[in-house]
Formats: C-alpha cells, sequence, structure tokens
C-alpha cells in the first residue's frame, strides 16, 4: 500500500491538470518514451548481467507474453479495440511491478523487472507496430521514432555493455529511475483519462473477458516452467498477476481506440491485481 500511494498521488495531480494538459497528451506521450523511458532503457540496457538463469528467465517470460498477446489478438480480431486488448497482455512491468518489487522483494527484484521489460522492447515495438497499423487515428510516420525509441535504447545500452561494462551505480539508478518513470506514467494517466462517465456494462464485460486470458495463460506457462525446474525470479508472479498496462489510456486518447474500455480495465485490473498482491508475494517467495 505505501509504494501505491505516491502512484494514486500522481494520478490525482494529473487529473487535476487534465484540463490544460489532456490537449498535449500525444506531445507529453511521446516525450515519455522518447526522453525518460529511451533513457532507462539504455541504462538497463548497459547494466544487464547476461547470465544463464537471468537470460533462461526473460526467455521464459518472453515466451508467455507473447503467447498470450497473440492468442488475445486471434480472440479480439473482430473488434476495433482487439490491437488495444491484445497490448494488454503484456502486463505492467515499469510502472507497477518494479515499484512493487522494490518496496516487497528489493532492489534486485526491480532491476530485473526494468531490465526485463527494456530488454525485451521487441515485444512492446512488434505490439505497438500492430495499434499503429489499426489505429482509428492515422499516425504520422514521424512519430514513429518517439514510439519505438525504447526499443531502440535498450539495443543500443546492450551493446555499450558489450564493449564497456557498467559501473554498479548503474543499477541503482536504473531503479530510482524506474520508479520516477511510474510516478510519470500515473500523472499522464490522469492526464488521459476521459472526462464524464468512464464505464459501462459493455466495456465490463470486455474487460472481464480480457482480463481472464491476462491472469490465466501467463501464470500457467510460468508455473510449467517452474516445475520443469527453471529457476524464474519471484517478480515475475507480481508482473503474472499484476495490472494491464498503465499506458494503455494514454495509447486509447493517442491512437483513437476507446478511452472508456481502456479506463474500465486498467481501474478494474489494478482493483484485481491488490486482491492478488498476497498470493503473488507467496508464489514470489
Amino acid at each position: 500500500m505505501a509504494a501505491a500511494l505516491p502512484l494514486f498521488g500522481a494520478f490525482i495531480l494529473g487529473l487535476g491538470a487534465r484540463r490544460w494538459l489532456q490537449r498535449h497528451i500525444s506531445i507529453l506521450f511521446r516525450l515519455q518514451l522518447a526522453g525518460g523511458i529511451g533513457v532507462l532503457s539504455v541504462l538497463a540496457g548497459w547494466s544487464f548481467d547476461v547470465s544463464v538463469r537471468n537470460v533462461a528467465a526473460i526467455g521464459v517470460l518472453l515466451v508467455a507474453q507473447m503467447t498470450s498477446v497473440a492468442i488475445a489478438a486471434r480472440v479480439f480480431r473482430r473488434r476495433t479495440d482487439g490491437p488495444l486488448l491484445a497490448f494488454w497482455m503484456i502486463g505492467n512491468p515499469t510502472f507497477w511491478t518494479a515499484p512493487v518489487a522494490a518496496a516487497t522483494l528489493g532492489a534486485e527484484a526491480a532491476v530485473f523487472i526494468i531490465a526485463y521489460d527494456m530488454l525485451t522492447q521487441a515485444r512492446i515495438a512488434v505490439v505497438v507496430r500492430f495499434l499503429r497499423a489499426n489505429a482509428p487515428k492515422s499516425q504520422s510516420a514521424r512519430t514513429a521514432l518517439a514510439d519505438y525509441a525504447p526499443s531502440i535504447g535498450a539495443v543500443s545500452g546492450l551493446l555499450i555493455g558489450l564493449v564497456l561494462p557498467a559501473p554498479d551505480v548503474v543499477d541503482h539508478i536504473v531503479a530510482a529511475l524506474g520508479i520516477v518513470m511510474a510516478g510519470v506514467g500515473f500523472l499522464l494517466l490522469g492526464v488521459s483519462w476521459p472526462r464524464g462517465r468512464w464505464t459501462g456494462k459493455p466495456q465490463i464485460l470486455m474487460t472481464l473477458r480480457a482480463l481472464a486470458l491476462h491472469l490465466t495463460i501467463v501464470p500457467a506457462i510460468l508455473a510449467a516452467a517452474t516445475l520443469a525446474g527453471v529457476d524464474l525470479p519471484g517478480a515475475v508472479w507480481l508482473l503474472a498477476l499484476g495490472p494491464i498496462p498503465t499506458s494503455v489510456v494514454s495509447f486509447a486518447q493517442v491512437y483513437g481506440y476507446s478511452p472508456r474500455t481502456a479506463a474500465t480495465g486498467l481501474a478494474i485490473s489494478i482493483t484485481v491485481a491488490i486482491v492478488l498482491l498476497p498470493l503473488s508475494l507467496m508464489l514470489a517467495g
């Protein structure tokens, strides 16, 4: 709860500033991607410990999440918001799992999650490409560089690390910057939040269907890997049983998908994540 309060405060601040900032949400969102998240990607890639255990854990988690994305894209292919619902399946690494992991499991757990999120930005690039290609609101080619900046940054940082090992202090910078970006993400969430009534029965029913996929496919694959003897960091359970990405509401606003569907999904998924947090921590050991 202590870890969630600052994030909630940032969200409330964003709601308060929504009247003045919502018209600039596309610029603010891409500044966050190309600036803060881009820098975080470079640092995470630079400081990543390339070990058999870490690579294996990242591989299992990546396969689990992309399987979930593929299934969701297939299940919701006839819906206008289908690409947005598929995006839900990548979970919420940086804006939820990292701060909660830092508060409950320690900085090392948070660094692993941030490194996973940054080093596997190719998965985000694939889903963002899917979102852009099917977006109800056409996207300028000039915005692509900002949208893909985290992916470019992660690869750049990894290449730098192969030539120049990162100092130990970079790990602490990654953890701290990850928490700062979580706050910025919730601030932009407040700015992006739809005005007036933001939910309804259709949105709730669709959210329940999508969350059923989100909370079953990835945990099932992680459980199978654990039973097979793969040594997974405990933080993966915070991600698997956590909420959908905070950025779904911003993506919905920027790309022209339904902000009401995105807002409903995020609100319900955060509530469910809080309820499941004791189970997540138990599985995390």
